[in-house]
This record gives C-alpha cells, structure tokens and sequence, in this order.
C-alpha cells in the first residue's frame, strides 16, 4: 500500500512540474513576443510629445481679409504709417497691400497683448525687386520694441533685434516674385529671465520645413505683447500681406 502511495505521488509530482513547465514556457513565450523594443517605445513617446506641444498652441488672432472690402482698412489692426488698404492680387485673393510709393517703413500692429504666455507671429507675404533695388520686411513680438526679426533681402541677411540691439545676424538669399510664409516664436524659459526665440521661413508653394532656421536662447527678460508687421518698399514696387495669425500657448 505504500508502495502504491509513493509511485503515485511520484507520477502525480511529475505531472505537476510538467504542467508548470509548459505554463511557464508559454508565458514567457508570449510575454517576449509582445515585449515592444526600447528604441520604438522611445520613438512613440517622442512623436507623442511632439503632437501634445502643437496641439498646445491656441489661436488668438487671424485676418485673411477676405471679409474686408477692397479698398478698405481692416478695422481689427491698427495702421501705424503708410497707406495700407486691402486689395485683390493677381491670383484673386485678398490681401493687405501697402503701396511702393512712398518709400519709407510702414508698419502695422494687432493681436492680443498677451505678456506672459508663448507667442507664435504666423504670415505669408509677397514682394519683388526693381532692378538692383529690393524690398524689405520685418516682424516683432511684443510691441513696436519687441523681439523684431527682419528681411534685408539687398544684404542677404536676416536680422534678429530687441530695442534696436541686434542679437543675431544670418545670411539668407531671399528670391522675389513669389509668396513666401514665416513662423517666429518667442517662448519664455527659466521663469522668464531668458527667451527661446526660433523661426523658419520658406516659399509658400513649397512644404513647410521640418527644422527651424534658428533657435536660440538668449538672455533677455522675457516679453510679450501685441504683434506687428512693417513694409520697407525700396523697390517702388507694393508688398503684400495675407494668412496673418497670433498663437499663444498654455
């Protein structure tokens, strides 16, 4: 009896562990095959982050003009200097047009003064030059004396300034007679006694780069504000102005 006792205990303890043993394989099994491997979960959570930071930004302010009569001063941007008026271009789409006579710099300023939050200035605009003479745009964050990034197309260069101190010079060679958009951000870093300051400009027909033309910190306070826009037509020839928008972000 046992005897009896002890071999089926045996059989049944050899049944048991191999049970056991093909659980175990099978979880083990399964759990490396659906193990994800470390350089994609990177790669997701990246993409994931990415998507959260621009879905992030919020639309403050926008003009198209296409509810604006031609002829007519938008009422939602205030006009410093210069005869700016909306127009039809040859495309038939309306736009912001300021004149090529006079010369001078004319500018204009709208959106929300917004002084504590992230602020993106988002535009298309069109120019051409007139033989050796060339036109020239700027755009600033944060009033009239804020971040300004400026257009030197007769340089070939991009000027970065504040308050009339230049922060950063780059060689660009800007080609007219067509649209062209740009993207400049200004966005506060280390509670604000520094800021990120990056744009990226490109033609309009053409897809929108991937990397920004600059991004740099820089060790300023900083300052947000209205936005504003001005037009140097030193081609006696008009510059346009359309697709204007102001973001902020949480």
């Amino acid at each position: 009896m046992n005897k009896l006792l002890s071999e089926f205990a045996r059989d049944n303890f050899m049944v048991f562990f191999c049970v056991l043993f093909l659980l175990t394989s099978g979880c083990v099994h399964q759990s490396s095959k659906n193990k994800t491997p470390k350089s994609s979960i990177q790669s997701d959570s990246l993409e994931q982050a990415k998507i959260v930071a621009e879905q992030a930004w919020k639309l403050e302010f926008s003009e198209d003009f296409s509810g604006v009569d031609v002829g007519a001063e938008p009422e939602n941007i205030f006009i410093l200097d210069g005869e700016y008026t909306v127009q039809k271009e040859r495309a038939d789409n309306k736009c912001l047009t300021l004149p090529g006579t006079p010369m001078g710099d004319f500018g204009l300023l709208f959106g929300p003064r917004e002084r504590e939050k992230p602020l993106e200035l988002n535009f298309a605009f069109f120019a051409t030059k007139k033989g050796r003479r060339m036109p020239s745009i700027a755009a600033s964050i944060g009033g009239v004396r804020g971040y300004r990034l400026r257009l030197n197309p007769a340089a070939r260069n991009i000027v970065l300034s504040m308050h009339e101190t230049v922060l950063k010079q780059l060689s660009f060679a800007w080609e007219g007679d067509q649209w062209w958009r740009i993207r400049f951000q200004a966005i506060p870093v280390a509670s604000k006694e520094a800021t990120r300051l990056q744009f990226k400009l490109w033609p309009k027909a053409q897809n929108e780069p991937k990397e920004w033309f600059l991004r740099e910190e820089f060790d300023i306070e900083y300052m947000g504000g209205k936005c504003a826009l001005w037009g140097f037509p030193y081609s006696s020839t008009p510059i346009l102005f359309d697709d204007i928008a102001v973001l902020s972000n949480q």
